[in-house]
């Protein structure tokens, strides 16, 4: 092999770990205060906070979604989409993997409760 391959190889080596561990350090990021917010066809449908448990039915033109919050993480619990890959996600509680349902145009993002866009409060 010559100099310029095994450079080539070794490169793709190094770069490819990179992505990874850039992965795992994103994946394990933890959010203080967690939330959910489940967005359907891209537009925000509810936010969950993670810290009250609760199961509920995310229905749209396009399927239906089970959900349960449970012990501060969420999960798609069952759905009627053909490949359940949602359902085969499992719970999240952080970090920066959503659960994504592609069928049903369903994403569950985890976000930081106290990271709210309202400019002011009226009590």
């Amino acid at each position: 092999m010559s100099k310029k391959t095994i450079a080539a190889w070794l490169t793709a080596a190094l770069l490819c770990v990179a992505g990874i561990t850039l992965f795992l350090l994103l994946r394990g990021m933890n959010i203080t205060d967690p939330a959910a917010e489940i967005y359907v066809d891209g537009s925000l449908y509810r936010r969950v906070d993670l810290a009250q448990d609760a199961t509920f039915t995310v229905e749209s033109e396009h399927g239906t979604n089970t959900i349960r919050v449970s012990a501060g993480r969420i999960s798609v619990i069952s759905a009627d989409c053909p490949d359940q890959v949602c359902v085969a996600s499992g719970a999240i509680s952080g970090g920066a993997v959503p659960i994504i349902c592609l069928p049903h145009r369903l994403e569950i993002r985890i976000v930081s409760a106290a990271d709210d866009d309202t400019d002011t409060q009226i009590r």
